[in-house]
């Protein structure tokens, strides 16, 4: 295997791939790796401690035409869930995916293993994919979840010059395809207007010079192609077969990505993966695991590779 090499040659970076840390309570967990990928999965937790109240709306300042998040609304603010909403659905089976994508990737590699980061925590405790004070509302354990969640990809980035991120998500849009979020909105990417300091792959568009952005992106090179060709049946977007939406449903990737990836700088890149039920459910899920860990692995030859 092509991958395997260029793994042992440039990705090995820790010598136990089995290690694992949590943080309080077992809130947030991370299983430490030995290359230079890293799955985060902030939507499938489960968790539901009575010591952290569930996340409502936000605080819907009239004046200032801003949101604020907390229990307890300031004076001249009231709880709004029309102006400041909030998202507590579970990513369902996020998790279960992650790991037989780990387990995939391991098995190809004969051992080489990504980094997966989870909350645990259900979203309406707590959301990761979101900013500090929309993420946890102020409440103290939710805020330390929020540092340690975020504290892991750090340790984990820390590992390695250069690599790749993969947020895992679930979505129930009509079109059903796998959408692969780049920063770049569904109407840049319809309308062609976009260059890649506007993404999460902005490093990878400097590393490789030989080819073009678009190419990175939907083109030949691109993550949706080679998922595309292992399967027809895995219908990604952006990819050559959908270049964008066409005013369709499209998740362009959230907080994670935009701060973990290399739009504004660093050289560790990032991809929102959203994917339909029908692909995360237990009768899919080995086969989708088994033709996304392939993928990755022939993105990383060519996005790393001399």
């Amino acid at each position: 295997m092509m991958w395997l090499s260029f793994l042992l040659c440039s990705w090995l970076i820790a010598s136990d791939a089995q290690e694992v840390i949590f943080g309080q309570n077992k809130y947030t967990e991370y299983q430490v790796g030995n290359m230079s990928l890293i799955l985060t999965v902030p939507h499938g937790g489960s968790l539901l401690p009575s010591s952290i109240p569930s996340r409502d709306a936000g605080c819907w300042d009239k004046a200032t035409r801003k949101c604020s998040y907390t229990h307890s609304c300031p004076s001249g603010t009231a709880t709004d869930s029309v102006n400041c909403p909030i998202t507590t659905v579970k990513d369902l089976y996020t998790q279960e995916m992650a790991l037989a994508l780990t387990k995939e990737i391991c098995r190809l590699t004969s051992g080489y293993c990504p980094h997966v980061i989870i909350n645990n925590l259900s979203r309406s405790k707590l959301d990761p994919n979101r900013d500090k004070d929309e993420a946890a509302f102020g409440v103290p354990q939710a805020d330390q979840a929020w540092d340690e969640f975020m504290g892991f990809i750090h340790a984990a980035k820390s590992r390695m010059s250069n690599g790749l991120l993969i947020d895992i998500h679930g979505q129930a849009h009509a079109e059903q395809w796998i959408e692969l979020g780049y920063l770049i909105s569904k109407a840049n990417l319809d309308s062609g207007k976009f260059s890649a300091s506007d993404s999460s792959i902005n490093a990878l568009s400097r590393r490789r010079r030989d080819t073009t952005f678009e190419n990175l992106l939907r083109g030949s090179q691109s993550l949706g192609k080679l998922i595309e060709e292992q399967n027809s049946s895995y219908v990604c977007v952006p990819s050559p077969s959908n270049p964008g939406p066409n005013g369709g449903n499209y998740f362009t990737g959230g907080y994670i990505v935009g701060t973990h990836g290399s739009k504004v700088s660093g050289e560790v890149d990032a991809i929102q993966i959203e994917l339909p039920r029908w692909i995360r459910e237990s009768a899919e899920r080995p086969n989708f695991a088994a033709v996304l860990a392939k993928a990755l692995l022939k993105f990383y030859e060519f996005s790393f590779g001399k």
